[in-house]
């Protein structure tokens, strides 16, 4: 029983440290942009975020929330939009692919693909 126990104590263990990492590794300056859309997301260390999407050059919306990683999910809850197309306590979620020092994949609920680039 207590094998049992120490291995799911670690297994925990192991979830958490992946995470912090994985947030660490978020905060900071995003941008993501192909043919139709452009999204750019600010991640602070302090679990705020801010950003805006942009559809054919135009600002579509401008918001703000809380953000967090658990296991392989990017999760966002939302606080305000400027334009009030997401709705306070809003959520959504990503699927996080890769993370590197200077990018990032999502498979959004879409099924997409997008690689986020770090900030300049």
């Amino acid at each position: 029983m207590r094998r049992i126990l120490l291995l799911c104590f670690l297994s925990l263990a192991a979830c958490a440290s992946v995470e912090l990492g994985a947030r660490s590794a978020l905060v900071g300056d995003w941008h993501y942009h192909d043919q139709a859309q452009t999204c750019h997301y600010l991640f602070q260390s302090d679990g705020r975020f801010s950003g805006e999407v942009t559809m054919q050059s135009k600002l579509v919306s401008k918001f703000t929330g809380r953000w967090s990683v658990q296991g392989d999910r990017l999760l966002y809850v939302y606080a305000s939009d400027a334009l009030h197309r997401i709705p306070v306590g809003a959520t959504d979620s990503d699927r996080l692919l890769k993370i590197e020092k200077n990018w990032f994949m999502i498979e959004a609920a879409d099924g997409s693909h997008r690689r986020y680039e770090r900030g300049r």
